[in-house]
């Protein structure tokens, strides 16, 4: 003999499940929904407080703000950083959307925020590198590469590549530096550093209005100057206590200088001058950057944090 009463239970709790989902999930009306399934608008309503009282549909108040800009401010407070930018990794697309979601947020806030007749300076990053595909306009503006070429196989874009492609949308004047950022030794980036071409770039470089870095962690996954180096000298970095690494400049966990033979190889604005910058806009991604990201707000080298949300709570944990 059928059980009547529990096939009658099933179909009420699928029903319950559609309704729940149409209102709670998919921000569907009341009437919208009667008139998709045939109930009238009391027998939704009924279904909707059954939900809540079985526990198909459990609500919670939140005693503080979970939203994005909640979170941003309390990634603000606990840091003591000028302003906090979270991006949602969910509105990223594959196949990293952690990157490209910042990508965009970096994007969205240099095109709200720098002015006509300013500077922008850039230094390559992952994040840095999808941002001109994601500028939906610019002001006019010039734009500064701030440290040395890095160039990579295939159809990556290179350090070169997104300074004209960023000055381009702006319809600014480029200004690269055609030299790598990490030079074969100390005198041969000192003599990078003194050529006129080079030279003019950094000077430039110095007086921008807003910069854009990366910022990086002391791996090989996490920085793009290490596959650069000597394993020797990588090592030695890393024992002297390298946290991370911002335009090729290495610092530890509270924001100081590490110089045991990296420092002088580097082709770019020193740590001094990029503090000295007005704004400088870090970006990136990731809960496994945290360390670095403190290091370089205790460094005071970041005015501007745009990150994704697993990041923001990292930024918020021990």
């Amino acid at each position: 003999m059928v059980d009547t009463r529990r096939r009658t239970e099933a179909i009420s709790r699928a029903l319950m499940l559609d309704v729940a989902s149409a209102y709670y999930l998919h921000d569907r009306s009341k009437v919208d929904i009667a008139k998709e399934t045939g109930l009238s608008r009391w027998q939704v309503a009924r279904l909707l407080t059954e939900a809540r009282e079985t526990g198909i549909v459990t609500i919670r108040v939140q005693d503080r703000d979970t939203s994005a800009d909640g979170l941003a401010k309390r990634v603000e407070e606990a840091l003591g950083v000028r302003e906090v930018i979270v991006v949602d990794r969910g509105r990223g697309a594959p196949p990293y959307p952690s990157l490209d979601a910042v990508a965009q947020g970096l994007a969205d806030y240099v095109s709200d925020t720098v002015r006509a007749g300013e500077m922008l300076g850039i230094v390559w990053s992952r994040i840095v590198e999808m941002m001109p595909g994601k500028l939906r306009q610019m002001a006019p503006c010039d734009v500064v590469q701030l440290a040395g070429a890095l160039t990579f196989p295939g159809d990556r874009v290179g350090s070169v590549e997104v300074v004209r492609q960023v000055a381009r949308i702006a319809e600014g004047t480029a200004h690269p530096i055609y030299a790598p950022l990490v030079a074969p030794s100390g005198d041969i980036a000192s003599a990078l550093m003194r050529a006129p071409e080079i030279a003019g770039v950094m000077s430039r470089g110095a007086q921008v209005d807003h910069a854009v870095v990366g910022i990086g962690t002391w791996t090989s996954e996490g920085s793009s100057i290490l596959p650069l180096l000597p394993e020797e000298l990588v090592a030695r970095t890393a024992d002297a206590g390298a946290t991370a690494v911002i335009s090729g400049r290495v610092i530890d966990n509270e924001g100081h200088a590490i110089d045991v033979g990296v420092d002088e190889r580097i082709v770019g604005l020193t740590l001094d001058q990029l503090r000295a910058i007005g704004t400088v806009i870090g970006a990136c991604a990731g809960a496994h950057r945290a360390d670095a990201v403190r290091a370089a707000v205790r460094g005071g080298l970041i005015d501007v944090l745009i990150v994704d949300d697993p990041l923001a709570e990292a930024l918020l944990g021990p």
